[in-house]
């Protein structure tokens, strides 16, 4: 038995050996199978591939060039990765397959390997699907992709590979290693206008020289050609280390905007102030003081957004800094406009506390976190912790709580509520809310945006982890830089409340029983209010903003209108001792005119009685001619008594024919709303872009505050001007409006076109402001002659009542059926609009 056990022994070893020697060769057939299965992608393997591929430019219509591709490829059925192409897109088998086909993305033991990920993404937007399809003996597939020339950084696109420059760009067909052998049956270049500069290899084939065309060419292509200026200027202006960067759109030109908005508000409040002739009361200093804040806040929210990185950017150019601190300074530049915003609304001082706490708990989080090597936040340096990709998260959401609580706090403030607004927790509950969706679309759109970069990378189980909570890092690190600007914009939707609150207090109406219609400085004031408020900015012109022509255009129109309606409105007629009719009126005397009107209308039915041949006594008609000239005759010539509730509207004040105009333009311009957010956000492909936007959620807040805020306020501003607007009825004075309303539109489409450039539904947005303007007329028409209604059938026989004049009807008639006509067609025209553009 020890002698046996003795050779057990001695076997023991020779048997681990053995053992060893059997993984090793397992390991080594295994990596010879790999090997086999990496080998497939050579250019033998796929020498009777058929490549077809277009890339095509589109200039006009845009800010910014697109660029779309493309591709068709053919492979035979007998290449061993074949039958990959069939399977589920997120399989390895079919990742690899395609990107041997598309020489794009990395292998699993790439990832493993290369110390850069920059070979593991990819940045083009595929708006369809890459179909696959099986065809005899051959596998067919259809590849479309498309990006935007928003700087001067080169990109992929399909095969293609644009490289812009300041003078030129240049579009080469980057052929992937394995199709060194495979066949370029047909190659097409569309250059979209511009001619090419210069071609290889040189061609004879295509429509023009700005459509180019090869046939079985043995090298990639490569062409270079001028883009157009507006949209050269756009990309040159939106390029990092340029220096035009400053004056651009997201510099100083876009912050003029908010600049020019405070400086008119202060105009405006001077105007007022100084028309009052005595001394403020203590509600209008209050006022005016608020107004005066909000100037001086929206200047400065104007620099913190627009501005902030400019002055980082000077600033690490001096000191050479050894990291990357933008984001971080636009985290607390976000920080700082909402607790500005949270003491100019005056909150209670348990919610300032616990503002300011915050504040420097964050500030403290991220100092902690750059000084030491543990990231609970994002850093310029180190990538976050598992621990802090939660943290992270809520640590983005302090800044949106704190800006959104101070919305609400100063729009209240604004409007004078006096404690009359939202309770304190309410407003808590608001601000919680939206900054908790708002984190939340963000976190899903990381989701989406890591499926589109790394859909031909297969990345090795020990490294997937890693390099998504990489570039998890990397998409809240820019979290505040890509959303400040939005934040920006919707803190500036509070500029009309800040002037109707101003308007509100120091009317002159309230003490001057003769004020039926605004003063000169409350016309003033209106002119201001319809050009910062209602007019929207279509003026983006080769990378700028050129948001002084729409002030131009907006007062322009706004001072033509009012001098036209000076001369043509019914109240302002001369009346006795020159003075205008509606002073001679007051405002005791509206029931009295709607039973003159009433009786004036009688009148007429009988005399058009009498004329259809009726047998009256021919006396009778006489009385009836002679009693409406008797109402005639009190009145100034082309004046009819129906003329005067028209004239009057609905309210006894002008104040009240305001707030009732823009509280039914609020509830008409709900469908409204929707059709400009469908086509701005949601039609054809703008969906996709949305979606994957890290401040997605914010601008479709932005988006429909910005359209509901333009129907409220031209509401407000037909029925503040309702008795000096032109036109005897409302849908007229509200065609009037919107005509107004359409110059500097129009103005901008015209210099848009000129240009070579394009505006995204200006003219649905006209078609959209005049039919809730002439809707909102009607309703006022209608709200004015509500006494009638207990003498008719229906609310139709009495829109028949109020409108027997032909013009008006076929006049609103029209503009609704034109309407119309002009949303249908847009919705089966225009395309995605550039993303925003992502750091």
């Amino acid at each position: 038995m020890i002698h046996l056990r003795r050779h057990a022994l001695f076997l023991l070893p020779v048997l681990v050996l053995v053992l060893y020697a059997a993984l090793a060769v397992s390991g080594t057939a295994r990596a010879a199978e790999s090997r086999r299965a990496v080998n497939t992608c050579t250019p033998d393997r796929l020498k009777g591939t058929k490549v077809k591929t277009t890339v095509e430019f589109a200039h006009r219509g845009s800010d910014v060039s697109s660029v779309s591709s493309v591709t068709d490829i053919t492979v035979p059925t007998e290449w061993e990765q074949a039958p990959h192409l069939l399977l589920d897109t997120h399989a390895a088998e079919y990742r690899d397959a395609l990107r041997c086909l598309l020489g794009k993305g990395a292998s699993a033991e790439e990832t493993e390997s290369d110390e850069t990920d920059s070979n593991f993404y990819d940045y083009e937007w595929r708006f369809r699907p890459l179909s696959v399809r099986r065809d005899g003996n051959r596998i067919s597939i259809h590849y479309e992709a498309v990006a935007w020339v928003q700087d001067l950084s080169a990109f992929q696109v399909g095969l293609w590979t644009l490289t812009p420059d300041k003078n030129e760009w240049a579009i080469k067909l980057k052929r992937p290693p394995s199709f060194s052998n495979a066949m370029l049956e047909e190659v097409h270049v569309r250059l979209g206008g511009p001619g090419a500069m210069s071609v290889w290899p040189p061609t004879t084939v295509g429509k023009g020289h700005s459509d180019l065309t090869w046939m079985n060419p043995d090298d990639g292509p490569q062409v270079v050609f001028r883009p157009p200026a507006a949209q050269q200027w756009t990309a040159i202006a939106q390029s990092h280390g340029t220096g035009w960067e400053a004056l651009g759109t997201n510099s100083a030109s876009g912050a003029f905007a908010y600049f020019a908005t405070g400086a008119l508000s202060l105009i405006a409040g001077h105007r007022l102030r100084r028309d009052l002739g005595r001394r403020p009361l203590p509600v209008e200093e209050e006022a005016f003081t608020g107004l005066r804040y909000w100037a001086l806040i929206l200047m400065l929210i104007g620099l913190l957004v627009f501005m902030s990185d400019d002055l980082y950017n000077f600033l690490n150019s001096r000191f050479v800094w050894k990291y990357d601190y933008g984001p971080t300074v636009s985290l607390f530049s976000m920080l700082l406009i909402g607790v500005v915003l949270c003491f100019f609304g005056k909150l209670r001082r348990f919610l300032l506390v616990a503002v300011c706490a915050l504040a420097a708990s964050l500030l403290s989080l991220y100092l902690a976190a750059e000084l030491s090597d543990v990231a609970l936040v994002s850093t310029s340096d180190v990538t976050v912790s598992h621990v802090g990709a939660r943290l992270v998260v809520m640590a983005s959401a302090v800044p949106i709580f704190v800006c959104c609580l101070g919305f609400i706090s100063s729009g209240q403030r604004l409007l004078l509520l006096h404690g009359r607004g939202l309770p304190q927790w309410v407003m808590v509950c608001v601000a919680a809310g939206m900054s908790g969706l708002t984190v939340l679309w963000a976190f899903l759109a990381f989701g989406r945006s890591w499926e589109r970069r790394t859909w031909l990378t297969n990345f090795a189980p020990s490294v997937l982890d890693w390099n998504r909570l990489n570039l998890y890092d990397w998409w809240w690190y820019w979290f505040a830089t890509n959303t400040l600007s939005v934040v920006g914009d919707i803190v500036g939707q509070l500029a009309p409340l800040a002037l109707v609150g101003v308007l509100r207090v120091c009317r002159a109406e309230q003490y001057d029983n003769d004020s039926f219609t605004p003063n000169a400085a409350e016309r003033s004031f209106m002119v201001i209010f319809f050009a910062v408020i209602v007019v929207p900015n279509y003026a983006y012109y080769f990378g700028f903003s050129g948001y002084v022509t729409t002030l131009v255009l907006g007062i322009f129109a706004a001072w033509a209108l009012l001098a036209l309606g000076q001369s043509r409105s019914v109240l302002e007629q001369p009346a006795a001792g020159d003075a205008p009719l509606g002073k001679m009126i007051s405002r005791t005397d509206r029931s009295e005119l709607l039973r003159m009107a009433h009786r004036y209308r009688e009148l007429q039915a009988r005399l058009h009685r009498h004329g259809a041949g009726a047998s009256t006594e021919r006396s009778e008609q006489e009385a009836v001619e002679q009693e409406i000239d008797r109402l005639d005759q009190c009145l100034p010539d082309g004046v009819r008594p129906i003329d005067l509730p028209f004239a009057f509207g609905p309210m006894a004040t002008w104040w009240g024919n305001a707030c009732r105009c823009a509280l039914i333009a609020c509830f008409i311009g709900l469908p409204a709303t929707g059709l400009m957010y469908w086509l701005d956000v949601v039609r054809g492909d703008s969906w996709s872009l949305t979606v994957e936007d890290i401040g997605g959620f914010l601008r479709v807040v932005l988006e429909i505050l910005y359209w509901q805020i333009i129907w409220v306020a031209g509401g407000f501003f037909l029925g503040a001007l309702w008795r000096d607007l032109p036109g005897r009825n409302g849908p007229m004075k509200a065609l009037s409006v919107a005509a107004a309303f359409a110059v500097p539109i129009g103005v901008h489409e015209i210099i848009a076109q000129m240009i070579g450039q394009g505006l995204q539904n200006t003219v649905p947005a006209i078609a959209a402001f005049a039919s809730v303007m002439t809707f909102s007329g009607l309703v006022m028409d209608v709200q004015t002659f509500k006494s009638e209604r207990r003498y008719r059938s229906s609310n139709a026989s009495l829109l028949v009542y109020i409108y027997q004049m032909r013009i008006a009807s076929v006049a609103f008639l029209l503009a609704q059926l034109v309407a119309l006509a002009t949303i249908w067609q847009s919705f089966t025209k225009g395309g995605p609009p550039a993303p925003p553009s992502a750091r």
